[in-house]
């Protein structure tokens, strides 16, 4: 069987609960909060921008290595063009000579 529960709240303006109200606001509080959240909209970009520009200078310089040593590396296998080794030839008619 299925119950199906109503419930209904009822909120009267003229008996509103007092949690429910807003504070009063003086014209001050009015006057002062767009130019509050100017300066911390401009106070935050400067610290992002700060925050980014330290974060950039390390991994500039890390970078800037990085592919310095790949041209180093890159410019070494290239001078090298010989290969030196030691090595034994064995054929297969010196195998089956062998063998016989």
């Amino acid at each position: 069987m299925l119950n199906v529960y109503k419930k209904t709240i009822r909120i009267d303006s003229s008996a509103a609960h007092p949690r429910l109200e807003s504070p009063p606001q003086s014209k001050l509080s009015n006057l002062l909060s767009i130019p509050a959240m100017i300066a911390g909209a401009i106070i935050g970009t400067v610290v992002f921008s700060a925050f980014f520009a330290l974060l950039l200078i390390p991994l500039t310089i890390i970078g800037i290595r990085g592919w310095w040593l790949l041209r180093k590396l890159k410019n070494a296998q290239a001078d090298e063009q010989s290969l030196e080794a030691e090595y034994t030839v064995v054929s297969d008619t010196s195998k089956k000579s062998d063998s016989d």
